[in-house]
């Protein structure tokens, strides 16, 4: 079935004739950053970890980070309208989801004010990204709380790999009109290096709805090599949406348009002069400022306005042959202020401090020790502890099997926590919070496998998993969507998600990359938690290629399909899946070496609806073929 989807149009000639060399293959060791924040391969790593890299990104030319994440498994990728993506890991979607923490170099860009990732502000091309890790599990240990189900972290190119000018323009179905420009340079000693851009996104949004997005950026980035083993890198990126919903008909929570400017500033110094020692620091600043305009007080927006402080220090130690360790603390202040959330105008504050670390240690060359933990006090919650322990058995230099047993948390929203949300225009409140929410609780269990084959052509990585989830915040969502009131944010509910998941890497050779993953889950609930429980698909399967039939021609071709899901964020509505999946084509021709053309056509088995059913609470969201053209000049 795999080979049917993948190759559609067969292998090329040369497929039988061509050999690789060793080169080819004996490459360096898959590594990995996130999971423990230690530098170590995939095959020692305490977790499942997947890593979409440099050539996943170039072949894939996605419009959308969330794009990208389709090519992992477990992950469930849904759209609430033409300019809100949804995205989560092993069920428990929603509009907002947030038990997933989402990282841009090491910055947290997890909302203070609802939770979640703001997805559709993401701005983040393609060519600037150097990888992604994603974390498929619990990572409290490493990052603290609301890395609760996964973690994602986009690590950005250095400065000094993007010189020179680029112009990159799209243009496609559904009214797709995007431009970019970016400028690259550094200094006559190549000590510094920096990358300014500047970008414009615009579509008509779902093929029904014409709720239009409109997306201006501009992102900053210089690396500065003060002196021998010392390094500055300062992160900067002004950012500006605007969000139509579309037509009114039939939509029943009120209806609005959304405005967006946000901003964020991030310095993280890095010491390296010790070959056994290194210490980090960062901090970062950002501000989001959200607007919303409803149909029954057009003159009078809801605003929103969210910031956050973070500071952290890290030391990093090697310790002999067989052990090393990382230790550090951080602080953190989010406020929040918002009439239509608070029923006030002043600030709602959380002051978060933490400690961590973790230490590694190998008695011998078969077997590696991890013990981390992190502690974490903050106003809304108290205190918390959040272990991780791992024991992984390397029979050989390419196998390796782990167990791991982990406890996480995620921290109610500063609107779960302080809500007094009144209906636009009344004195009705439609939304408040009970007395002493605690926090959501992960138990998770892992057993799990990687190994490479023949030579490092094959990579494969298992596991098996139990997951406990107790102390579920519900939010009231049928109150919220028919504004009948009160609406109660509480506590309630437990939800045990057990399965299997793989992920299979296979590279035949140089000129064809595979890789393929498979999820299979099975939800059981209190009761109180059936919702979420109804959120968990029974599986979800996604398969990928890039060929390269010449050097100067590239093909990617993804597939991606999951079972029956109800949104949480739409009770009462029938179950939805993905139909006959979801196929997307990437073709890439390289017309010079410094000119790029390319073709993208999505969801080529388009039919019935992407996450919003007819009879949804929300718009429904028809699928349709889409289709852009892309063109990139660098000069």
């Amino acid at each position: 079935m795999g080979t049917t989807l993948l190759l559609p149009f067969g292998l090329p000639a040369w497929a039988g004739e061509w050999s690789p060399t060793e080169q080819d293959f004996f490459m360096d060791m898959p590594v990995a950053l996130t999971a423990t924040r230690l530098e170590q391969p995939l095959l020692e790593a305490p977790a499942s970890i997947t890593v979409v890299d440099r050539e996943w990104l170039e072949a894939s030319q996605a419009r959308d980070l969330t794009d990208l994440l389709r090519l992992v498994p477990g992950m469930i990728v849904g759209q609430h309208n033409g300019n809100h993506p949804m995205v989560a890991y092993q069920g428990l979607g929603q509009r907002f989801t947030r038990q997933m923490q989402v990282l841009i170099d090491g910055r947290s860009i997890y909302s203070p004010t609802t939770g979640g990732a703001q997805w559709a502000d993401l701005d983040l091309h393609p060519d600037d990204i150097e990888r992604i890790e994603i974390i498929r599990g619990p990572n409290a240990a490493a990052y603290g709380s609301n890395a609760f189900s996964a973690i994602i972290n986009v690590l950005t190119r250095h400065a000094s790999d993007t010189q020179g000018q680029q112009i990159h323009t799209r243009l496609g179905s559904r009214g797709i009109r995007d431009i970019r420009y970016r400028l690259g340079g550094s200094d006559e000693e190549a000590a510094l290096a920096y990358r300014v851009s500047l970008s414009q996104k615009h579509d008509d949004g779902l093929t029904s709805a014409h709720d239009e997005p409109t997306l201006n950026t501009l992102r900053f980035r210089a690396d500065w090599l003060l002196s021998h083993g010392w390094m500055l890198t300062t992160h900067a990126g002004l950012f500006q949406a605007e969000r139509r919903p579309g037509s009114t008909h039939d939509v029943h929570p009120p209806f609005r348009n959304d405005t967006l400017d946000s901003g964020h500033l991030q310095l993280r110094l890095e010491e390296h002069s010790d070959m056994g020692t290194s210490h980090v620091i960062q901090y970062f600043f950002q501000q989001n400022d959200g607007r919303a305009f409803f149909a029954n007080t057009p003159d009078d927006p809801a605003v929103t306005v969210s910031r956050r402080h973070d500071i952290e220090l890290e030391r990093h130690r090697v310790v002999g042959q067989d052990s090393r360790w990382v230790v550090g603390a951080g602080v953190r202040r989010d406020q929040s202020r918002s009439e239509f959330y608070y029923d006030h105008g002043n600030w709602v504050n959380n002051e978060l401090y933490r400690l961590f670390g973790h230490l590694e240690w190998s008695p011998n060359a078969h077997w590696m020790v991890h013990l981390g933990g992190m502690y974490e006090h903050n106003d809304l919650v108290g205190d918390e502890f959040l272990p991780r322990a791992g024991i992984t058995f390397m029979p050989t230099d390419t196998h390796s099997i782990r167990a791991v047993v982990s406890r996480a948390t995620r921290t109610p929203s500063l609107v779960e926590a302080y809500a007094r949300g009144r209906i636009p225009g009344t004195d009705i409140f439609l939304l408040t919070t009970e007395d002493d929410l605690h926090a959501e609780v992960i138990r998770s269990y892992e057993l799990g496998y990687h190994g490479q084959f023949d030579q490092g052509r094959v990579t494969v990585d298992l596991k098996g998993f139990h997951n406990i989830i107790e102390h579920i915040i519900q939010m009231p969502y049928e109150a919220i969507i028919n504004a009948q009131p009160p609406g109660v944010i509480r506590n309630e509910g437990n939800l045990r998600i057990s399965g299997v998941e793989g992920e299979l890497g296979y590279r035949p050779h140089r000129r064809l990359r595979l890789t393929g993953g498979l999820s299979l889950m099975q939800a059981r609930s209190d009761g109180h938690g059936q919702t979420q429980a109804d959120s968990v698909p029974s599986h979800v399967v996604n398969l990928g290629m890039i060929l390269r039939p010449s050097d100067d021609w590239r093909i990617m071709t993804s597939y991606y399909h999951y079972g029956d899901i109800r949104w949480i964020d739409d009770p009462g509505s029938r179950p939805v899946d993905a139909g006959d999946g979801f196929l997307d084509l990437h073709l890439t021709h390289q017309l010079s070496p410094r000119l790029e053309a390319s073709l993208s056509i999505t969801d080529l088995l388009a039919g019935g609806y992407d996450t919003r059913s007819p009879d949804s609470n929300w718009r429904a969201n028809p699928r349709k073929t889409g289709a852009w053209f892309t063109l990139s000049a660098e000069f």
